[in-house]
């Protein structure tokens, strides 16, 4: 247990150099991004056409500051272990005089959920990559959100409910030339399981797991994105992205 957690730890900080060493080194990934705002009718009142702000997003600085956030979140969470706070149980008061610690953690994940939804979609409509984005991160932190003595099977099924739209937001911006997007879309679902999973598998989780579980899901997200944005080519899109 020490072990993984020093490696997580590790990795919580080296990340940062990796995650640069990828946007510096590899050809910079701009994503189309367009906002619907209007309809335009044609003469005879039978032609409508939607209008769009268009302009390009540079991704490296969203995923830069994605490595920024899980790296200042390693250490929050080194700093917890050594106040001798891990021990604790996961319960609602606990987890509200860490404040800081969990908000980062929602922050980064949002962050993550929204940097694969613009890369993947390009070109992305920017009120569905937020809402989709937000949909993910903020109802799999309900579902995360420390249970009481009673289950209560509707918030759970709501926030099964609310994930799934926000899964289904990403699917549905999918475009037919992205071939390996619902690739991407199934391993981000399964990581984001796994992270329910760490959180709910015990009856009375504690802090230490769930910093374990947390740690690990930071690392594996900021390589995945790294990855997808190295893979990505703002005139290809991600490997096998290409038109044909």
């Amino acid at each position: 247990m020490e072990a993984s957690r020093g490696t997580a730890y590790g990795l919580g900080l080296s990340q940062c150099a990796i995650t640069l060493g990828f946007v510096l080194f590899f050809p910079p990934v701009d994503v189309l991004v367009y906002a619907p705002h209007g309809r335009l009718a044609g003469a005879n009142g039978t032609t409508v056409a939607l209008t769009a702000t268009v302009g390009r997003v540079f991704m490296g600085m969203p995923v830069l500051a994605a490595s920024g956030l899980a790296a200042v979140f390693a250490t929050v969470t080194y700093k917890v272990h050594t106040d001798s706070l891990s021990g604790q149980d996961f319960q609602a008061d606990v987890v509200e005089q860490m404040g800081m610690w969990d908000m980062l953690f929602w922050g980064y994940c949002v962050l993550a959920h929204g940097i694969v939804v613009g890369i993947v979609c390009d070109p992305v409509n920017v009120f569905g990559a937020i809402s989709s984005a937000c949909f993910m991160g903020f109802f799999l932190g309900r579902a995360c959100y420390p249970k009481g003595q009673d289950v209560n099977l509707t918030r759970e099924n709501l926030n099964l409910l609310g994930y799934g739209l926000g899964v289904l937001q990403f699917a549905y911006q999918l475009t037919s030339t992205r071939s390996n997007g619902v690739s991407v879309l199934m391993l981000m679902v399964v990581l984001d399981y796994f992270l329910g999973v760490g959180h709910t598998y015990d009856r009375q989780a504690t802090i230490d797991t769930v910093s374990n579980c947390r740690l690990f899901y930071i690392c594996a997200g900021t390589v995945g994105t790294a990855l997808l944005y190295a893979m990505s080519d703002s005139g290809t899109g991600l490997g096998g992205f290409q038109d044909p």
